[in-house]
């Protein structure tokens, strides 16, 4: 198995999952590029902004439009045993978002 999952093309951001390890492209967050094997993968978690998490509840908001200053908050975060990643996922596709949690979660050890 070998799928590269792209979920933002400028600035980059590719999710390459193999056999046993996946791989992160990430221009954004140069520190978080690199090869990580399933073994060391804890938990996976998809953060929603916690002002688009609570707008969500209340409708009347959303006729209300958004400052162009506010900040998209929305974070891939991916425990390993030697360290956490913080993968924003700002201009990125949240379907893809979810599934690359789902598979990634269905790979720990």
């Amino acid at each position: 198995m070998n799928e590269t999952i792209t979920l933002r093309n400028s600035p980059k951001l590719d999710i390459n999952l193999q056999k046993d390890m996946f791989e992160i492209v990430d221009q954004l967050t140069p520190k978080n590029n690199g090869s990580y094997a399933y073994g060391s993968l804890k938990s996976v978690q998809l953060n929603k902004g916690w002002l688009l998490s609570l707008l969500s509840y209340i409708p009347f908001f959303w006729t209300v439009p958004f400052e162009p200053g506010f900040r998209n908050r929305t974070h891939l975060n991916i425990k390993l045993a030697e360290k956490t990643l913080r993968i924003w996922l700002l201009g990125s596709d949240m379907d893809k978002a979810a599934s690359v949690k789902k598979e990634l979660n269905s790979k720990k050890v």
